[in-house]
């Protein structure tokens, strides 16, 4: 995948997300802009932010039944989020924004592989849509059934509420070609 890596970005306003993923947010803080740039003819923001999981691992907050899973994309019906054992954990939220269109896809990071720093805007590419560098993480994706694995490449497509005049973006910084995931 080629692509621009885009600067820092700074937004100062609230980020509410319509009718999503029933996710505990209690023990969190809120969402984080990372990134903001260009991609296919449209401005992206990307946020993450801190969930906090029980004792089961899992961040949500009861069993529900969604229509929200999208893989590349394509509608998967229906989503259905289950807790399942597993050790304290923290999970990140990584949520891709079409600043224009007001929709987001949240993609769950549940197993980090080693980071040499939190993430940061170095780590998202921007070129047909939004890329995440490839091998950060084990496991980031969705879920779309009891007790079943975390689908990569899948995301939960979300209507999201945004202030656009509060979103500050960079410029790319530089132009890289890599193996990356879409995240957005």
């Amino acid at each position: 995948m080629s692509g621009s890596v885009w600067g820092a970005c700074n937004y100062t306003g609230a980020v509410e997300i319509i009718d999503g993923p029933p996710i505990d947010w209690r023990y969190s803080g809120g969402f984080k802009c990372i990134a903001a740039g260009r991609a296919d003819g449209k401005t992206y923001a990307v946020f993450i932010r801190v969930i906090g999981a029980d004792a089961t691992g899992e961040p949500f907050k009861s069993e529900a039944e969604r229509d929200l899973c999208y893989c590349a994309k394509e509608k998967i019906v229906p989503c259905i989020f289950i807790a399942k054992p597993a050790v304290l954990l923290t999970r990140v939220g990584i949520f891709v924004v079409d600043v224009e269109e007001g929709v987001g896809y949240l993609s769950i990071v549940y197993t980090f592989k080693l980071l040499p720093q939190p993430f940061n805007y170095s780590y998202f590419i921007f070129g047909d849509g939004v890329y995440l560098v490839d091998g950060l993480v084990a496991e980031m994706g969705a879920k779309r059934e009891i007790m079943g694995p975390v689908h990569e490449g899948c995301a939960y497509r979300v209507k999201v509420r945004l202030e656009p005049e509060k979103l500050t973006i960079s410029q790319p910084l530089y132009n890289v070609t890599t193996r990356a995931v879409r995240v957005g």
